[in-house]
């Protein structure tokens, strides 16, 4: 699983003075950093973020009338056993119905590296992720950014962990809850050591960041959903994760930011007070785009998603001459 990045975390605490220990909000802050880095770099498979269980289910019971009288001469019979029926709500449908288009959906590429060309802020990038370490290379090209990032070792789960996991959605739920909040503990242990080589001391409750069970699942779920080594299998089961997810929005009949048809799923994190959307291909269930909106700074991150290609040897930087 990837890592809190130590300078996220130290230039957090930096705004903390020497005379003070680092309020608990800081934790939300590392954590919040780490997303727009997520966002910024693409570099994370599973992110941190929220999550409780809850369905959003109408139970609907039907209540016959009154019983006919049976027939002459023949025996009565038991009364008909009515099962409760579930209503599904309308966006509830729609995560279903992409939960069937993804698992209908062609496999990963063939080749050990994948190849996706993005779109990101109105620059060009390509991600090469190495299905079998999980190492990401990152290439862009714009005015004022380099050319290559470093390489992240082991920034994306494999392709065999993605496999690994549980495709029953109640399953992969726990899961997804379990790895966000282990890397809230790890964001904490990690700012505890700083502030101790700081000589400083503070005490984070567990959910010292704000951020809910369901947002740390909705998180989790939406973080994965882009990235091109997650299977159909799995790619269906988190759709079903998010119809179960109390709080998540879907639209459909919307566009991405290129203006192909998408489904539009989003939900509000009032802790970090960000719009979280993911918009989906309503025929594959493919991810097209991803965006932050965050509402207090009135700043927008996008990346937009042009293909997915799989290669036997490292591609080179497609940027460069």
């Amino acid at each position: 699983m990837p890592e809190i990045d130590e300078d996220i975390v130290r230039a957090l605490l930096s705004r903390c003075t020497d005379d003070l220990h680092a309020p608990a909000a800081v934790t939300a802050g590392i954590i919040r950093g780490h997303r727009r880095r997520r966002l910024r770099n693409r570099a994370v498979g599973a992110v941190v973020t929220g999550a409780a269980a809850g369905t959003a289910f109408a139970v609907v019971v039907s209540t016959p009338g009154g019983a006919p009288r049976p027939a002459a001469g023949r025996p009565a019979s038991a009364p008909p056993v009515t099962t409760p029926a579930f209503r599904l709500t309308a966006a509830q449908r729609t995560l279903y119905q992409l939960s069937s288009a993804a698992v209908g959906a062609p496999d990963r590429p063939a080749g050990r590296y994948v190849e996706m060309t993005e779109k990101q802020d109105g620059y060009d990038k390509t991600s090469v992720i190495d299905s079998l370490t999980g190492d990401i290379w990152t290439y862009q090209q714009g005015a004022g950014i380099p050319a290559e990032l470093p390489v992240d070792r082991h920034g994306s789960p494999t392709q065999a962990a993605f496999d690994a996991m549980p495709t029953d959605p109640s399953a992969l739920r726990v899961l997804l809850l379990a790895q966000a909040k282990q890397q809230q503990a790890q964001a904490q242990a990690l700012e505890q050591r700083i502030l101790a080589e700081r000589g400083k001391k503070g005490a984070f409750p567990a959910q010292a960041s704000g951020l809910t069970d369901n947002d740390l699942v909705f998180d989790q779920a939406t973080g994965m959903l882009w990235n091109p080594l997650v299977g159909p299998a799995l790619r269906s089961a988190l759709y079903k994760v998010l119809a179960e997810t109390p709080g998540v929005q879907v639209r459909t009949g919307t566009t991405d930011t290129l203006g192909r048809a998408a489904v539009e799923i989003s939900r509000y994190d009032s802790a970090a007070r960000v719009d979280e959307e993911t918009f989906e291909n309503p025929q594959t269930g493919a991810t097209l785009e991803t965006a932050f909106v965050y509402r207090a700074e009135g700043s927008e991150g996008t990346d937009v998603y042009l293909s997915v290609t799989g290669s036997t040897t490292l591609p080179p930087n497609p940027y460069q001459p």
